[in-house]
């Protein structure tokens, strides 16, 4: 009689939740939460999380409740929670016992006044951006993006501006991740072209995006360096291509160099000047 073969065992379904190993089930699944979240930008509902890490709904309640209190979440008017300030600030840089934010907002409210456009501060994240901070423009049709939104770095004048001033072992790295994918017909979609790129925001000392992810969405972005001329972060408007035209952002790059130099010397504790 021939040897019957046991059936070949399928592997365990990853959990959705890690477990440390340090008996600690409550801040795995809490820690669990924000990583879920830092995720997805637009927000989740409790019942969205929930089925995402198949935990209870009861669970997510007083986990989402408390985080909200402590000001690492925030909750909209559709009752979706989304990452708040207090965790962004974890992650952002500090100089000098300077936080990133607390240098950069002088800076950024100063370029939203001269030019009536958002303003934003974000970092590298991975392979990745990640917006900290944004002032909301005076303009009456508003046009920003979120804290905590994460944008593609190829397609991204505060990307291209990070990059094209990261320390080249670094940047190569961080490019080797990248995917590159195509969101328009003039996305860049390569390395060797993207390199191309970043040569020239280096000569320029700035950056632009005219719709290379979302069209008739245009930015313009400038560095923020540190102590050894590397781009610890960058500076950017943003707005509708109909009132940030490519002659407009032509004629707005000094003033937005300008407000990335400002935001440098306050981070290395200098002076400001407009």
């Amino acid at each position: 009689m021939p040897a019957t073969r046991s059936p070949r065992r399928q592997p365990k379904p990853k959990a959705p939740v890690h477990d440390s190993g340090f008996s600690t089930p409550s801040l795995d699944r809490a820690l669990a939460v924000l990583q879920c979240l830092g995720g997805h930008p637009q927000g989740l509902t409790l019942s969205e999380i929930a089925e995402a890490l198949k935990l209870s709904v009861n669970f997510v309640y007083r986990v989402t409740q408390s985080l909200v209190s402590h000001g690492y979440l925030v909750r909209d008017a559709e009752k979706r929670f989304s990452v708040g300030s207090a965790m962004l600030k974890l992650c952002q840089p500090v100089v000098d016992d300077v936080p990133l934010t607390e240098a950069a907002l002088p800076a950024m409210r100063w370029l939203s006044d001269q030019t009536g456009e958002a303003a934003h501060l974000g970092i590298l994240s991975g392979f990745e951006g990640i917006v900290l901070e944004r002032v909301i423009g005076r303009a009456m049709i508003k046009f920003y993006v979120e804290r905590g939104t994460r944008f593609p770095l190829h397609t991204s004048g505060p990307g291209k501006a990070m990059l094209a001033f990261t320390p080249e072992p670094e940047r190569d790295e961080i490019i080797a991740g990248m995917k590159f994918e195509r969101f328009q017909p003039w996305t860049i979609s390569n390395r060797k072209e993207f390199l191309q790129c970043l040569d020239q925001v280096r000569i320029n000392g700035f950056a632009t995006d005219v719709g290379e992810h979302l069209e008739g969405h245009h930015c313009l972005a400038a560095p923020i360096f540190d102590a050894e001329g590397n781009a610890i972060a960058s500076l950017w408007i943003t707005g509708p291509s109909q009132r940030l035209s490519e002659e407009r952002m032509a004629k707005l790059t000094a003033v937005v160099k300008q407000a990335g130099t400002m935001a440098t010397a306050a981070l290395r504790g200098g002076a400001l000047a407009a």
